[in-house]
């Protein structure tokens, strides 16, 4: 069986992984908080000087904070927070559980959801091939 495609990063946090990485740009994107009222957006200021004790620093490292100062110097950045991709990630492990013949009550357990909700995502799976992608 040929690998799985990379599910596409949002463009926002694509740009952050052109700079240190897409897994590193993944696990920094999950650690920001959420930004205002908007919980599909991140918020973080990267500062022309970046100070040894900034949290930039302590989220990625010096050598990689260091890279995204240089790279968005006194920015702005608002990512994507990656919930999209993620949900279609968890559905698509739904859809494969389910073809792999774990009851429905145990996938919803698992991923903490309604047994309903498990059969839309399993129909929906289904009828778009989602275990192909």
């Amino acid at each position: 069986m040929p690998p799985k495609p990379d599910p596409k990063l949002p463009e926002s946090v694509a740009e952050i992984a052109e700079v240190i990485g897409r897994e590193k740009a993944i696990d920094f994107v999950r650690q920001l908080p959420q930004s205002g009222s908007r919980p599909w957006r991140a918020c973080i200021y990267i500062p022309k000087h970046l100070p040894a004790d900034h949290k930039l620093v302590e989220m990625l490292g010096w050598h990689d904070a260091s890279k995204l100062a240089y790279a968005f110097s006194g920015m702005i950045l608002q990512p994507s927070r990656l919930d999209a991709m993620e949900k279609a990630h968890r559905n698509r492990q739904i859809v494969r559980a389910a073809g792999d013949g774990v009851p429905l009550e145990e996938i919803a357990d698992v991923y903490e959801l309604s047994e309903y909700h498990v059969k839309d995502i399993i129909a929906e799976g289904q009828s778009t091939n989602l275990m192909e992608v």
